[in-house]
């Protein structure tokens, strides 16, 4: 059985996208290139809400067709991200446009865990992860913590009243300011 871990960037508010659902504040920043860089290399697939597939998927297709320069890190990036399995969680069965991408429901992915030989990745959106951390389905949560407040936009966490205890396991800093903080379930 593999791990099935959530990675996902948030302010120091707890928010994913500020209110116009912006996210230059953490895309603009090379510091953690690396990092997502060797994320993709270590897993067998990755999961997406069916928002944030489509807000993302249009970017990858324009990078792996070589319609924008790149460092080497987005290179590698690209490559993974076209090669990886995409599995886009939907109540339906669309599933975009972009390769290597397919549906899945919320109790598939129990099996898709079963199954994998390598670690899965719940990357975004809010909704996706707020699902599959309440069905018990997450092992670790990586949080990329940037030094930001936002004063509102996309919550991480659901505001359901349930109190969740994690275990540090680790923590990483850029020089950009940003903490990678690891926590297990």
């Amino acid at each position: 059985m593999a791990r099935l871990f959530a990675q996902i960037s948030v302010s120091l508010d707890g928010f994913i996208e500020d209110r116009d659902r912006n996210i230059d504040w953490m895309t603009e920043d090379t510091a953690v290139d690396a990092l997502h860089t060797r994320t993709l290399g270590e897993i067998g697939g990755m999961i997406f809400g069916r928002r944030a597939h489509a807000a993302i998927a249009g970017f990858w297709i324009d990078a792996a067709a070589g319609r924008m320069a790149m460092s080497p890190d987005l290179a590698k990036q690209t490559e993974r991200m076209t090669a990886l399995p995409k599995y886009v969680l939907t109540h339906g069965d669309d599933a975009g446009d972009w390769v290597q991408s397919r549906a899945i429901a919320l109790d598939g992915i129990a099996c898709l865990k079963a199954e994998a030989a390598r670690p899965v990745a719940v990357f975004a959106g809010a909704g996706a992860i707020q699902s599959v951390l309440a069905a018990g389905l997450i092992d670790e949560l990586r949080l990329i913590r940037y030094p930001v407040v936002l004063g509102g936009g996309t919550p991480l966490f659901a505001d359901d009243g349930q109190r969740r205890r994690l275990v540090p396991v680790g923590r990483e800093d850029f020089a950009s300011g940003a903490i990678l903080e690891r926590f297990e379930i």
